[in-house]
């Protein structure tokens, strides 16, 4: 996925986490379904159990767990080598409104690291939904007709 895709869904898909009223435009509508589609492939994850998470369920299914990795390796805020999710890296390029969330779900969930790197982004996820009641709107996003 080119660069400049990459920032676009990343900050994006930050907004969209965390902002009350935020209506999807349609220039990010394509990029997000390239990535659900990328991260669906690569997992093997049902499309059936993902749109679990429209009702705020994050199901435990290993492909499912993969599928969050594989989203945010390609948005490149995942630390090779621990897993970890680093949303910290997306900081310089949010919108300031967005910045202080962002960094209320750093605080909160920022220090998740498992032995799986697919279970640390399904354990972190799990703790943003608990962290921000505005999360589930990144499951409207990558679950869009």
């Amino acid at each position: 996925m080119e660069a400049r895709w990459r920032r676009t869904l990343v900050v994006l898909t930050v907004c969209i986490m965390l902002s009350v009223a935020f209506e999807i435009p349609d220039r990010y509508k394509k990029p997000a379904k390239m990535l659900h589609e990328i991260c669906v492939a690569e997992s093997g994850a049902s499309e059936d159990l993902l749109r679990q998470c429209l009702d705020g369920t994050v199901h435990d299914d290993p492909a499912v767990k993969c599928y969050i990795h594989c989203l945010f390796d390609k948005i490149d805020v995942i630390d090779e080598d621990t897993g970890r999710i680093w949303l910290e890296r997306m900081l310089y390029i949010l919108p300031d409104d967005v910045r202080d969330a962002a960094m209320h779900l750093t605080r909160e969930c920022g220090h998740i690291v498992t032995p799986d790197k697919c279970d640390t982004a399904y354990e972190t996820v799990k703790c943003y939904f608990r962290a921000h009641d505005e999360v589930i709107k990144f499951c409207h996003l990558l679950m869009q007709d």
